[in-house]
């Protein structure tokens, strides 16, 4: 019964710190309007040098906070902020 528990209370913890439920609600406000989003996510993590995110199995590091909102844009791709 515990390890259901505990099992339980690191699902709850992990959903917080990813931000699970802001993504429910994006999802179910999409699905309510008919609209889909046609561009990528990318999880961007803060580093000691700048910012850096893994697209398509590639290490893309950058400097500043403008140069991701820049590469972003280019790309077409939604960015997902982490340790900021």
């Amino acid at each position: 019964m515990k390890l259901v528990h505990d099992t339980e209370a690191m699902c709850k913890r992990l959903g917080k710190a990813l931000h699970l439920e802001m993504f429910r609600r994006v999802w179910a406000a999409q699905s309510e309007t008919g609209t889909t989003a046609d561009s990528e996510w990318v999880i961007v993590y803060r580093t000691a040098q700048g910012f850096c995110c893994m697209y398509h199995g590639v290490a893309v590091e950058f400097g500043e906070m403008l140069d991701v909102q820049l590469w972003s844009e280019e790309m077409e791709v939604e960015t997902y902020f982490i340790g900021l």
